[in-house]
Parts: C-alpha cells; structure tokens; sequence
C-alpha cells in the first residue's frame, strides 16, 4: 500500500480505535458531572473539571504540533493511550479534588460525547490517505458516523448509574471501564505500521508552505470562534442544563442522548451525499447555521417536549460541517501539512474552548444555566458567517 499510510487493515484499525474510544468519551461526558455532584462537588467545581478537560485536550495537540515529528505520531498515540489509562485508575481509585482534576487534564477525556483531541487530529490527518484520491469525504463521513454511532451506545450506557441511585462504586466501574478502552487503544495503535510522515518533516510548523500557515492562522481563529460557542452547549453541560431546567435524572437523560447521537451518526454521512453535490464549505455553513437556530429556540422551548423536538431537530444536522470541514482541510494543504494542520487548529479550538470553560464555570455559580443555549447558538451564528464570507470565493 502506497502513501506511508498505516498497514495492515487499511483504515479499520483507525475506524476501530475511533469508536472504542467515543464509546466511553460518550459516557463520560454525561456522567462524570453526576458523579461530581455525587460524590459532593457543587456547580463551581464540575466547571473547573471542564476548564481542566479542556486544558488538558489544548495541551495534548501542542504535543502532537510540535513533537509528532520528533517523538512520532505513534508513540504519541501510544503515550495519550497510558494516559487514558492512568486517568481512569485514578477516578476509580480518588475521590480528592486535586487527582480528579488532575485525570481530568492528564487523561485527554472529552465533554463533548466526541472528541477534539489528539487521536483525532493524528486520525485526521492520516485518513485521506487510506481512503483513495476524492473520496476523503466519504471517509471522513465513515469515520464521524462511526464515533457518533459509539457515543450513541456510550451514553445510553451513562444511565447505568442512574438507575443503580448514583452509587459511587457504579461510576468507579466506569472509570475503571475508561482505562481497559486505554489499553486496548495502546495494543491497536502498536501494531500500525508506515504511519509516520517524510523523513523531511520537521517539528512544529516548519514544513508548512507561506500559504498554507496563513490559511492555518485563519481557520485556528475561526474555529476558535465556533469552539468558544461550543462549550456551552457541549454533551456535559447541557446534561446539566436539562437537569436544572427539567429536573431530568442520569437515568432519562442517557436514552435522550443516544437517540440525539444517533440521529447525528446518520446526519454525518448524510453530509458527504449533500457535499458532493453543493460543495463543502457550503455544505459547512448552511448546516450548521440551522442548528444553531434550532440550538436558540431549544433555550426558548418552554416545556421538555418541545425543548426535545428542537434537540433532536438541532443534531440531525449540527455535526454535518465535521466531515465537510475535514475534507475542506484536506483540499487547503498537501499530505505533509494535514497532521500539523489538524493538530494546530484543534488546539487554536480547544483554546477557545478553554476560555469558555471559567465563563461557564462561573455561569454555573451564579445559576445561569439557562443562559447556556442562546450564548452557544449566537457565537456559533458568528462563526459560520466569519467562515463563509472569508471562503466563499475559493471554495464551494
């Protein structure tokens, strides 16, 4: 196989490691609140668990951004695996403030029930070239139902607790469950070979052309933007948010959050079929600017059914500008830029995440929860047309 993709499988090992990892990311992002809350921590710190996710996700793809040429994409797979191991023994096994925070930032654990961390901006980069010349999209669209479909499964597994009455012991097996995935992911990424870039590929961004770093300098601020507006409204917080404004329990809120997974799973690679036909930018934009409409008027729904209605209206095509903006990427630079590209740019999102997370924390203190969708939906609204309007005239 040519290219210096991964042998052996072609995709299916990145497709493999991609929905066991999702499965428990799923989990934890309705759980770990819960288990916060049952363990006695109050709002204020479950949002600082969430500065600390975020944190920990900025400073993971630093590392792939600027050691993956000298370290290797494979042994940073392979390091961000024990992590996730290490991470999981400690919730299992502390309940102190300082270690779970310290899991929080170490063990590269999501709040979004997918992922914008450093598996993923190493996956992505390496994906176009396992999926053959122009069908990224379709790859790309595999590859997000894929983790929307196992973080459907994840977080109707979240219910487990619930419905054994929160019991510490339900959610330690949980965590304990977080760090098997981690060895498992260690033993997959082992045993893939060729997945290193050239020989002429240099720590950081120093490969990459003139033009290539002023288009990464304009979507890590874009997507900044779109990331600042996603933290209020991720899979953590808006658990939370269903069960400040409805009363809704662990137990309900898994099965809600998997149809919502589901319906997204679906959408993502329905987004390749619409992509194809009017482009990818476009695609990007148009999508997402009706689920922030929808993610608006969810905040406004005065009661669960029509607060629903709008949830489920919202996933059918919130998560369609993912694949779309992957392979949008994979048109803007070569072969050697797409790991550093992916890296960089989910770092520039995870920094705008993290200056959503202390707003949200202190958004949770002051009891401002019901504030959550229309601050996501606005920024989010801002994004899509910084987005077009910079791209319209390259892309379709």
């Amino acid at each position: 196989m040519s290219g210096g993709g991964p042998q052996g499988g072609g995709p299916l090992p990145i497709y493999f490691a991609k929905g066991g990892r999702v499965f428990v990311s799923g989990l934890l992002s309705i759980a770990l609140p819960f288990y916060l809350r049952a363990i006695g921590y109050g709002p204020f710190f479950q949002g600082l668990a969430l500065v600390a996710i975020l944190a920990g996700n900025a400073a993971s793809n630093l590392a792939v951004t600027y050691l993956g040429a000298r370290v290797g994409r494979k042994r940073l797979l392979q390091i961000f695996s024990l992590l996730m191991v290490a991470a999981g023994a400690v919730l299992a096994l502390d309940e102190a403030a300082a270690a779970i925070l310290l899991a929080c930032l170490a063990g590269n654990i999501s709040s979004t029930g997918t992922e914008a961390g450093p598996f993923q901006s190493i996956e992505a980069g390496i994906l176009p070239d396992l999926s053959g010349e122009g069908s990224s999209v379709r790859a790309f669209g595999r590859y997000n139902m894929i983790g929307y479909s196992a973080a459907a499964l994840g977080q109707l597994a979240s219910s487990g607790p619930g419905i054994l009455g929160n019991s510490a012991v339900a959610f330690h097996v949980v965590f304990a469950g977080f760090a098997v995935v981690g060895v498992v992911l260690f033993a997959v990424y082992s045993r893939l070979k060729g997945m290193e870039g050239s020989r002429a590929a240099r720590p950081g961004l120093a490969n990459l052309s003139q033009a290539a770093r002023k288009d990464l300098v304009r979507l890590s601020g874009l997507f900044s933007v779109d990331s600042l507006g996603g933290v209020f409204v991720t899979t953590y917080l808006l658990s939370i948010w269903f069960s400040s404004t409805f009363g809704l329990q662990l137990e309900y809120l898994g099965p809600i959050f998997f149809v919502a997974s589901l319906v997204t799973a679906a959408s993502t690679y329905g987004a390749a079929m619409i992509a194809l036909r009017i482009g990818n930018l476009r695609t990007m934009v148009y999508t997402h600017l009706a689920s922030n409409g929808f993610l608006i008027l969810m905040g406004l729904a005065g009661s669960l059914p029509l607060a629903l209605l709008f949830l489920f209206l919202r996933q059918s095509v919130s998560q369609m500008d993912v694949p779309t903006r992957q392979a949008l990427m994979t048109e803007m630079f070569q072969k050697e830029e797409r790991v550093q590209a992916y890296a960089v740019t989910n770092t520039l999102r995870s920094a705008g995440s993290f200056v959503g997370g202390p707003a949200s924390a202190v958004m949770l203190g002051l009891g401002l929860v019901s504030a959550l969708p229309f601050a996501g939906g606005v920024t989010k609204i801002g994004y899509d047309l910084l987005t077009f309007a910079s791209y319209r005239k390259r892309y379709r």
